[in-house]
């Protein structure tokens, strides 16, 4: 079906459903997994940060060719539906062998069961978000529209990581955090499977894209990554997610070990995420009157302030923690709406230019750059844990107590600094995209109307 310039608030409310599932999956592993391995799993912080590395660069044959795949997909269903319906159920059964290892295995054999769960687990997630987030990209043409559809996307992402503080909440509550995890992956796992399931179900993907993907896997490669705008948006996000690298690995260790409250850190995720919730309609709104790219490079300076603010807290300074946290909450929307809303510019930038849909291609080099960035992170932290002299569970040292103020605060506060002037130089403003998208609808235009030509009998 041909979708409307500006979708039905029904269909919006539709594709966004299933990003509550997603979330809950995706954040779960990113705010948890590190320290639930280290403290609970007791793996060594530096060999959990190298399985992580190694299976997210992983990522980078799979996710381009999952993304040329999906591109490439001619079904009744639409090129991105049936993926999402296949991945489900395996990222639901990858993720619960993640965190449920057999009790009573060797220390080799723990790590290479991890391995290999976690490879899974991120090869399941590759085929369901590379495709889920290209549809998002390609059910609206509307340059504004595009931010509307990401908002609503986000917001509802937000009613996943609302899960995410409930679980992480009875895992750090629980006696016997190994069977509380047991039960959450199942119960949690298969809720999410179904929201996928049932809110992809009534979405109608766009039919003029149908078939316009690339034919030629190399030919592909090399045009998305020949994209200039892409190339700099890659570099963006490489370093913006930093800021959810940061909060996933080192704010439960900052609550447990530095402020004094281990049980502390659901709420500090609940005021993160509520403040990013709030923040969103204000974003969508600022990026009609003043830009994307303005706003965008506001938000990422909003959350480096907030960083850098963090190396302040001290034993007991829950409410200055709080405060911390609420300003990068309120500058996080950024990248999530007005980032993946100026990806989708991008993808109609390589269309304007190769005569190619890639979206999912696309979205598969942002996905690298934001698994191999908190990859990286990841196996630094580990690392730089040791080498401050961290030890589990045990009380810490004051150069490790600074260590980890000093990590916490430094790394998304220097990152968020190098993306937003990355971003100022970013040259796909809304006028170019504009005169882009003219072409393009001239282009579809004339199409149009050869093939009513061509139909007609002679």
């Amino acid at each position: 079906m041909a979708i409307p310039e500006k979708l039905p608030r029904p269909m919006v409310i539709a594709y966004a459903v299933p990003s509550i599932g997603i979330m809950w999956t995706q954040i779960l592993f990113t705010n948890y997994f590190f320290k639930y391995s280290v403290d609970v799993l007791l793996v060594a912080p530096a060999t959990i940060g190298w399985v992580l590395l190694v299976t997210r660069l992983w990522d980078a044959v799979s996710d381009p060719v999952v993304g040329f795949l999906t591109d490439a997909t001619r079904s009744s269903a639409g090129r991105r539906r049936p993926w999402v319906f296949a991945s489900a159920i395996p990222v639901a059964l990858s993720g619960f062998l993640m965190w449920n290892p057999p009790v009573g295995l060797s220390q080799d054999l723990l790590v290479l069961w991890m391995f290999l769960a976690v490879l899974v687990w991120e090869t399941a997630m590759t085929a369901m978000f590379v495709p889920y987030m290209a549809l998002g990209s390609e059910v609206s043409m509307n340059h504004h529209d595009r931010t509307r559809v990401a908002g609503y996307r986000h917001v509802f992402g937000g009613a996943g990581q609302l899960c995410v503080i409930g679980s992480v909440y009875l895992l750090t509550a629980s006696e016997s955090p190994r069977e509380t995890a047991f039960w959450l992956l199942i119960g949690g796992g298969a809720l999410a499977a179904s929201l996928k399931m049932v809110g992809i179900w009534f979405v109608r993907e766009n039919t003029v894209h149908a078939g316009r993907g690339s034919r030629h896997p190399l030919h592909a490669v090399r045009d998305v990554f020949s994209n200039p705008h892409l190339l700099r948006l890659v570099a963006i996000y490489f370093f913006e997610i930093t800021s959810v690298a940061a909060i996933g690995l080192l704010a439960s260790f900052v609550c447990q070990y530095v402020i004094g409250r281990a049980e502390f850190f659901p709420a500090l995720l609940l005021v993160f995420q509520l403040s990013s919730y709030l923040s969103t309609p204000v974003v969508v709104t600022a990026a009609r009157r003043f830009g994307k790219k303005t706003v965008w490079i506001g938000t990422m300076l909003v959350q480096a302030g907030g960083f850098a603010a963090t190396f302040f807290i001290g034993t007991g300074d829950e409410l200055y923690a709080l405060a911390c946290i609420t300003v990068v909450g309120l500058g996080s929307a950024g990248g999530t709406v007005l980032g993946m809303s100026i990806l989708a510019d991008v993808v109609d930038y390589d269309e304007y230019r190769s005569g190619e849909r890639k979206e999912a291609l696309h979205y598969a080099a942002i996905n690298i750059a934001r698994k191999v960035s908190f990859a990286s992170v990841t196996a630094f932290v580990g690392v730089a844990m040791e080498g401050i002299g961290f030890e589990p569970n045990a009380d810490q040292t004051a150069d490790a107590l600074a260590g980890l103020s000093a990590l916490f605060a430094g790394i998304p506060a220097v990152a968020l600094v190098v993306s937003a002037g990355l971003l100022w130089s970013f040259g796909l403003t809304g006028e170019e995209h504009a005169r882009v998208r003219a072409a393009l609808d001239v282009r579809l235009a004339q199409a149009n109307r050869d093939r009513l030509e061509s139909s007609r009998p002679v």
